[in-house]
C-alpha cells in the first residue's frame, strides 16, 4: 500500500494496519490538504510521537488562522452587502461550514465566491475600499472568468480572494450555474455572518466536479475528492434529482460522472457509486462539448476546444473584426483585440497549418519507406521544430497574456 492509499484508508476511518502514522505520511497529508482530517482520524492514535506532535500543532494553528480568516471574511461580506453585492461563497469557505464536523478540518488558502458578470466593476471598487488590492494575473472576462484580490492584515496574515463570474476558465463551462441560478437556491452560512450565503448541496457538488475536471483532472488532491464524496453522501433523493437536472442543463453530465468516479477510487460508497452511474448514463444520451475536455492532453487542446465552441469563436471573431470591418480607427479595446489576434489566433492558425503539412509529409514518408526508398529527414525536422515553436509560444501566451478583452 502506497502512502496515498494509506492516507485515504485513514480518512475513510479504517483502523491502522499496524504501520505507524509517520512523519512522511503527515507530509503527504499536507501536500494533499488533508492533514487536519488525518489528525482527527482514528489512525492518528497510531502516530509516532513526532508525527502526533506535528498533527497537534497543525490543528492548533488552523484554529487560530481560520478564526482570523473567517472574521475578515464576514467583514468583507458585510462591506460588499453595503454596496449592493451579495456573492455566493463556493469551495472551501462554504464546505468547511456545511459538510464538515468542524471548519478546522477544511482549511483553505483563499476564499472563492461568485458574482454576476455585470457586478465586476462595483465589486472591484468595493473591495479596494475595503483595503484589498488586485493581484497581477491574466485579465479579460473571456479568457479567465475571474479576478484576484488580496489584503494583508495587521497580523501579517494574507487574505486572498478569487472572485468568479464563471465557475471555471474553459469556455465550455461558460453557462454552468451562473450567479442567478446559484442565488435562486442559496443557503445561509450563519457562522460567517448575516451576509454569508453558499450554494445548495446539489449545486455545490456540480461546482466541485467542474472545478476538478476543469483545472486538476491530471493530479487531483485527496481533499477535493473527499469533498466530492462527502457532498454526494449528503444528498437526499430530491437533491439527487436536482443535481442530475442541473448537470444536464449545464451539459456537464460526463464531466460530473468522471469526477465522481475519481472520488470513488479512494472514497467509494453506495451513494457515490449510484450517483456516478446515473450521471454517466445521462452523459451517454447527450453530445456534450465539455466531455471533450476529458481527453484533452495538452494546453493547446483546451484552447482549441474553447475556440471550437460556438460562443467562444463568435465572441472572439466579433471582437477582433468589428472595427476593422467598418474601417474605423482602432480604440484601446480594439487594439487589445488586434493584439490578441496577432499573438494568439495567428500562432494557432500557423500551428494548425504546420500540423496538416506534417501529417501529409509523414504519410508520404511512410509510403516511401514502405517502398524501400531513402527519405531525407531535414524537411520533416523543420516542420516539427516549427510546430513545436508555435505551440510553445501559444502555451506561454495563454499564461502571460495581459489583454483586457
Amino acid at each position: 500500500m502506497n502512502a496515498i492509499d494509506a492516507l485515504a484508508a485513514a480518512l475513510r476511518g479504517e483502523p491502522p494496519t499496524g504501520t505507524l502514522v509517520s512523519d512522511h505520511l503527515v507530509d503527504v497529508a499536507q501536500a494533499h490538504g488533508v492533514e487536519a482530517l488525518l489528525a482527527r482520524a482514528p489512525a492518528a492514535a497510531s502516530a509516532s510521537p513526532a508525527a502526533a506532535s506535528q498533527l497537534k500543532g497543525l490543528l492548533a494553528g488552523y484554529e487560530v488562522l481560520l478564526a482570523v480568516r473567517d472574521a475578515e471574511l464576514a467583514r468583507m461580506l458585510e462591506h460588499l452587502a453595503s454596496g449592493g453585492v451579495s456573492p455566493v461563497l463556493i469551495k472551501g469557505a462554504h464546505l468547511a461550514h456545511t459538510i464538515y464536523a468542524s471548519h478546522v478540518l477544511r482549511p483553505r488558502e483563499d476564499t472563492d465566491f461568485v458574482i454576476a458578470e455585470d457586478e465586476r466593476a462595483v465589486t472591484a471598487a468595493l473591495l479596494e475600499r475595503a483595503g484589498y488590492r488586485p493581484k497581477v494575473h491574466v485579465r479579460g472576462a473571456l479568457i479567465l472568468g475571474q479576478f484576484h484580490f488580496q489584503r494583508t492584515d495587521g497580523l501579517g496574515i494574507v487574505h486572498a480572494l478569487d472572485v468568479h463570474w464563471r465557475l471555471a476558465a474553459p469556455l465550455v463551462f461558460r453557462g454552468v450555474l451562473p450567479a442567478a441560478a446559484l442565488r435562486a437556491s442559496r443557503v445561509p452560512i450563519p457562522a460567517l455572518g448575516a451576509h454569508a450565503w453558499g450554494p445548495s448541496p446539489p449545486h455545490a457538488l456540480i461546482i466541485a466536479c467542474v472545478h476538478l475536471v476543469a483545472h486538476h483532472r491530471e493530479a487531483p488532491l485527496l481533499l477535493w475528492l473527499y469533498d466530492i464524496a462527502r457532498l454526494a453522501e449528503t444528498l437526499d433523493e430530491g437533491d439527487v434529482a436536482t443535481f442530475l437536472e442541473a448537470a444536464a442543463a449545464g451539459a456537464v453530465c460526463a464531466v460530473c460522472a468522471s469526477a465522481l468516479d475519481r472520488a470513488r477510487r479512494y472514497f467509494d460508497g453506495p451513494a457515490l457509486a449510484s450517483l456516478a452511474r446515473r450521471a454517466h448514463a445521462l452523459g451517454l444520451e447527450r453530445a456534450e462539448a465539455s466531455a471533450r475536455l476529458l481527453s484533452a492532453a495538452r494546453p493547446i487542446d483546451e484552447v482549441w476546444l474553447d475556440l471550437r465552441t460556438a460562443e467562444g469563436w463568435r465572441i472572439l471573431r466579433q471582437r477582433l473584426h468589428f472595427r476593422r470591418a467598418r474601417r474605423e480607427p482602432l480604440g484601446e479595446a480594439q487594439q487589445a483585440a488586434a493584439l490578441l489576434r496577432e499573438q494568439i489566433l495567428q500562432p494557432l492558425d500557423d500551428a494548425e497549418r504546420v500540423r496538416e503539412r506534417r501529417d501529409h509529409t509523414d504519410a508520404a514518408a511512410r509510403r516511401m519507406v514502405a517502398r524501400g526508398r531513402v527519405v531525407l529527414p531535414l524537411h520533416q525536422d523543420r516542420l516539427r521544430r516549427g510546430r513545436a515553436h508555435h505551440l510553445d509560444a501559444v502555451d506561454q501566451l495563454i499564461v502571460d497574456q495581459q489583454v483586457e478583452t
